[in-house]
């Protein structure tokens, strides 16, 4: 693959459609459009071997009790990415 020893990081979240806030519209994974496992697959198929980073810009997730937030989230990366 062309990508291959070209990708440096993986950034697991979803997005909210349509955008309420630009900077703040990320979302958890599995609550937007974005196929995450689909893109997942064709960045380890490309030899991407590196650490995946859940990265969401979303104020009512960081209003959230933290240990829900966590649970959640691995929960939803288990599944999705």
């Amino acid at each position: 693959m062309r990508a291959s020893g070209r990708i440096f990081g993986f950034h697991a979240n979803d997005w909210l459609s349509p955008k309420p806030d630009l900077l703040l519209s990320r979302a958890m994974m599995g609550d937007g459009p974005i196929e995450i496992q689909r893109i997942r697959e064709v960045v380890d198929a490309a030899g991407y071997g590196g650490p995946v980073e859940v990265e969401i810009f979303n104020q009512e997730i960081w209003d959230a009790p933290g240990d829900e937030v966590l649970a959640l989230t691995k929960e939803r990366y288990l599944q999705h990415a």
